[in-house]
């Protein structure tokens, strides 16, 4: 039998991170050609469900009722990180020791969210057979939840961060790999792939500029409000709506669309599985900026428009991609409508793929899979 490897990770604060894992699950396992065990599992899950729910039912109420609140926790980074560190850290261990780390005896055990990780880095010290800890950010941003002294390998999206780990937490520089944020690698996939090519498999018209517009799996970000907008622009446009789970924002939108007489086409979808044909079909991806939505957009060299970040990690994905002039910050639903009709300029939406060149990674899992083969 060949290595274990165990991916750890939450979904109760949206789906991302689970995503994260699961490419690096199936790249692993491609890379390993059967002779390895890789398994997903879910940390607070596992560890205690009562916490999960509840930790779930918190922060989904501060985005809804207090995002300022939740903003300005998020940015008391160091009094949470002291709390994962520690008090919490230390009762988590204990339970994953004994329900996970021991019946598992993995080889290596990769966190894609932070919650457990100081837990996992504590109960490392107490197993009899040894593993490799890594440390996988999945956002462009770098917080002491992430950081820990028993931690052997920290992969970052980009050396920016990297540099982070080195200069504010004394990261050694070679524990730290930037191989990106690890997206399915189907997504590189369809990268070689044009929109043309994408726009005939969905059955969509090639001619008009084509919006896709999503809110993440919640189907949060103002959709709504976007859609509204958009349909007042006056040369037709294809406006994809991807709704998630939000089924009710799905049935509102989809007979408000119905009674509407328009130049536009509007194609409505509820959870779609295989988002990476929809980004690869669109010349711009409205969307709010999560780290793993905006790593499959640039995989898929799709113009991003970010709009209605979540609070915490989204504030600090916007301001690193708008540094690097990777993507557009829209304010006002009418900002988004400026940007679309200065990409049907050829060259300029051209000029927008350029800018996300430096930060694509679509072969992001890959790479990760192979160091950790070889850890």
């Amino acid at each position: 039998m060949g290595k274990r490897f165990l991916l750890v990770t939450e979904e109760w604060a949206g789906s991302g991170h689970r995503m994260a894992a699961l490419a690096l699950e199936e790249a692993v396992r491609y890379g390993g050609g059967g002779t390895l065990s890789a398994k997903v599992v879910g940390g607070l899950e596992t560890a205690s469900p009562a916490l999960r729910e509840l930790s779930r039912l918190f922060y989904m109420g501060m985005l809804r009722h207090a995002p300022l609140l939740w903003q300005r926790l998020y940015e008391g980074e160091r009094l949470w990180g002291a709390t994962l560190k520690r008090p919490l850290a230390w009762w988590l261990s204990q339970t994953l020791t004994e329900q996970l780390l021991r019946v598992e005896q993995p080889d290596v055990v990769v966190a894609t969210h932070a919650y457990c990780l100081s837990a996992l880095a504590m109960a490392k010290k107490k197993m009899d057979k040894p593993f490799h800890l890594v440390s996988v950010p999945t956002d462009y941003h770098i917080n002491p939840f992430w950081v820990h002294p028993e931690i052997d390998s920290y992969i970052v999206a980009h050396q920016q961060l990297a540099d982070v780990l080195e200069s504010d937490f004394g990261v050694r520089p070679d524990a730290i790999r930037v191989f990106g944020i690890p997206v399915r690698p189907v997504f590189h996939e369809a990268g070689k792939r044009d929109k043309s090519y994408w726009k005939r498999q969905l059955g969509l018209s090639p001619e008009p500029f084509t919006v896709l517009i999503s809110g993440g799996e919640g189907g949060r970000g103002g959709m709504e409000q976007v859609v509204r907008e958009l349909a007042e622009m006056e040369e037709p446009l294809q406006i994809i709506v991807i709704t998630g789970n939000n089924s009710a924002l799905y049935h509102r939108l989809t007979e408000w669309a119905s009674r509407r007489a328009s130049q536009h086409r509007f194609v409505m979808k509820g959870y779609e599985p295989q988002i990476w044909q929809w980004i690869g079909a669109a010349d711009a991806y409205v969307s709010k900026p999560g780290g793993i939505s905006c790593a499959e957009a640039l995989a898929l060299k799709t113009p991003l428009i970010l709009y209605q970040p979540l609070p915490g990690q989204e504030w600090k994905n916007c301001a690193f991609l708008l540094k690097h002039g990777a993507a557009v910050l829209a304010e006002r639903p009418e900002e988004i409508r400026e940007t679309i009709g200065r990409w049907r300029v050829r060259e300029e939406w051209e000029h927008a793929v350029e800018q996300m060149e430096p930060l694509r990674r679509p072969e992001s899992a890959r790479q990760i899979a192979e160091y950790l083969l070889r850890v």
